[in-house]
């Protein structure tokens, strides 16, 4: 039987316990005027419209892939791997947040491929997102080739960045889930994965939440010699990086 793949992507993607939401998502300060949190009442439970719908638990060994996938590419960029870009001085090395993770849930929960329009916290209240979905017309797959599937799809954007959107980000601009995962003080990650059937399709669907978005007239990194502007020292794996635990500016 033939197989067929489709891969979609949407910017702003672990089974978490309801622990993790000790934070009160109903607070207005979290969001814009009128926009409901994601987390607010929130049940953490799959929507009754996922048709055949399962959550994808991101093991530790999942989550590691995630933040391996991202930290190489962050890497190449603050290197200069990527001759058409300048090398970055401040980019940070990606660690999981389980907070962001809870949250991206959330929104995976429902099954459909669109944003939640509002997935702040306090300590992150300019939090980022990037969605990407893949479907088959085969009745299994392999997890952790479509999580690097799913990455790479933000990753290719690459091609349309460029100098001039590094110095100032602005919107409607076909890179916007590249600058998300390249963005320097975007130092903590959190994803969730549901598989769900329609229109005769496996679907899959990733969501990343991150500690900061893609903000407009903002730069996406320091230019300058890689790490060069680290704080904490570079990362021992990631040597394009700063550490993990380097202080950023969030708010």
């Amino acid at each position: 039987m033939s197989r067929q793949v489709i891969v979609c992507l949407a910017l702003v993607a672990g089974l978490l316990g309801a622990a993790v939401a000790q934070e009160d998502y109903c607070d207005s300060s979290l969001c814009d005027p009128g926009v409901q949190h994601i987390g607010c009442n929130a049940k953490n439970e799959l929507s009754p419209d996922c048709n055949e719908g399962k959550k994808i638990e991101l093991t530790d060994e999942l989550k590691k892939l995630i933040l391996d996938e991202h930290n190489n590419y962050r890497n190449q960029v603050a290197k200069g791997e990527l001759n058409w870009l300048p090398t970055a001085s401040n980019m940070v090395t990606m660690d999981w947040d389980d907070d962001l993770a809870y949250l991206a849930e959330l929104n995976a929960d429902r099954c459909e491929f669109e944003h939640d329009q509002c997935h702040n916290t306090k300590k992150y209240p300019n939090s980022g997102q990037n969605i990407a979905s893949w479907a088959t017309s085969g009745d299994s797959y392999e997890v952790k080739d479509t999580i690097k599937t799913l990455i790479q799809e933000w990753w290719d954007e690459r091609h349309f960045a460029g100098p001039k959107l590094v110095k100032k980000l602005w919107g409607k601009y076909k890179a916007l889930h590249f600058t998300m995962l390249t963005r320097s003080n975007a130092s903590r990650i959190g994803c969730a994965m549901v598989q769900y059937k329609q229109t005769d399709f496996l679907w899959v669907l990733l969501i990343c939440n991150y500690s900061y978005t893609n903000m407009i007239g903002t730069s996406i990194y320091k230019e300058g010699a890689p790490c060069s502007d680290c704080k904490s020292g570079c990362d021992s794996k990631y040597d394009g990086l700063c550490n993990k635990d380097e202080a950023v500016d969030v708010a």
